[in-house]
Parts: structure tokens; sequence; C-alpha cells
């Protein structure tokens, strides 16, 4: 009878602290999931981000463009902007034309597009607003900066590392006015989600922005080498 209570005493004791050790378990989870509340507000990261964007005079940008936006010709874009002493751009890009994608070095100064096909040998194509005009991105009235001013419905869904850098993930709806100042061939007519990786602490440097006017249909900017002098040259064509 001693042995069977003896038993019994073990199995209770080990049943307990099986149970102590779940809830333990329990609570480092229930923390874990919860890591949301300790996020910065939405609202105020993107208004802190958007002011700290529309004081930028420089960045390099990188651009992908995900699935396909109807009348945008480039693919992916890797270059230097400057809004000194006025908005100029200079980039490498994949761009499509005639069906064929096809590598060319780009220039935009005096809101014209050159573009080079060949190596120094630039074409003059006009009015860049009327193909692509990635100068625009750091306007502080049309660019990156208006369009994390028009969130609505902001959320900071998580922490994320890019390239290095602690950043809140915010999602959101951005203005159909906004997103169609900085991508016109959107052509929005409601609203679009958006998402914004603003670095979590300092100035709040947006690191990178998606636009998605479609499900599969994005736009992606990654923002670095903040402030560095640009310059840009107008091509001889």
């Amino acid at each position: 009878m001693q042995t069977r209570q003896r038993r019994f005493s073990v199995l209770a004791h080990s049943i307990g602290a099986l149970a102590a050790t779940a809830a333990l378990v329990a609570g480092c989870s229930s923390g874990g999931t919860s890591g949301t509340a300790t996020l910065p507000d939405a609202a105020t990261t993107l208004q802190q981000s958007a002011q700290t964007t529309k004081d930028l005079k420089s960045a390099h940008v990188e651009i992908t463009v995900e699935g396909k936006i109807q009348g945008l010709p480039v693919k992916n874009l890797s270059g230097d902007l400057t809004n000194v002493p006025a908005t100029a751009a200079q980039a490498k890009a994949t761009i499509t034309m005639g069906g064929s994608d096809l590598d060319a070095d780009i220039v935009v100064v005096d809101g014209n597009l050159y573009a080079a096909l060949t190596p120094n040998n630039w074409l003059d194509m006009g009015p860049a607003a009327e193909i692509y005009d990635p100068s625009t991105i750091l306007s502080p009235t049309t660019g990156l900066a208006n369009v994390l001013a028009n969130f609505s419905d902001p959320k900071s869904e998580a922490a994320e590392k890019i390239d290095g850098t602690d950043t809140v993930k915010v999602t959101g709806q951005v203005s159909a006015d906004a997103v169609n100042k900085i991508v016109p061939q959107v052509k929005a007519t409601g609203p679009v989600a958006g998402t914004a990786w603003i670095e979590k602490d300092g100035d709040h440097n947006l690191v990178r922005a998606r636009l998605e006017p479609s499900t599969g249909n994005a736009i992606q900017m990654t923002l670095s080498d903040r402030n560095k002098p640009v310059t840009v040259a107008k091509p001889q064509v």
C-alpha cells in the first residue's frame, strides 16, 4: 500500500512540474506574440518619417516592379536622385520596349528624360513625366514624403531588419492622389495598399516603400546613401 501511495505521490509531483513548465512556456509565448504592443505608434512614426523624407536632398534608390503596371516601362532601376539645385536623376534601368526587356542608362534633367541603350549614345526621349520620372521620388510635394503623409488606417505590423537597419513595418492604405503623383501610370481611382519600412530609431528614415495597386502587381523603392553629394549632368545628344 505504501509503495502504491509513493508512486501516486511521484506521479502527482511530475504532473505538477510539467504543468508549471507549460505555464512558463505559455507565458513566454504570449509575450512574443504581443510584440506589436512594443512597436512605435504607426501614425506618429509615419509623420516623423514624412518630415525626414521631405528634407532629403539626395539618395540612392533601388526600384523593382513586380508583376505589371500598365504603362510603366521600368522593370527595375538603380540610381541616384537629387533635389539640389533641382530634381534630377541618373540611373541604370531595365525597361520594356516593343515587348522586349532592354538595359539602358537613364538621365533626367530639367524634366527631360535621356536614355542610352548603348554606351554614350544618348537619345532625347522628351518630357520624363510622359514616360517615367524617377526624380520625383524625392519631391517634397509629390514624392515619397507625400506618400507617407497620406496613409490611412496605418498599423505597426512588425520589427524587421532591412539591409542591416532595424525598421518598423507599417501597413495601410495610400490615397489615390498621392499614388498617382509619384507613379502616374497606376491611375489609381481609390486607396492603394501601401507598406513602409521606417528606421525604428534616430531620424526615422524611410528605408523602403511598397505600393501594391492590385494583387501581385507592385512597385517597391529602397533608399540608401542619404544626403550624399549627387551631380547629374545633361548628356550630349
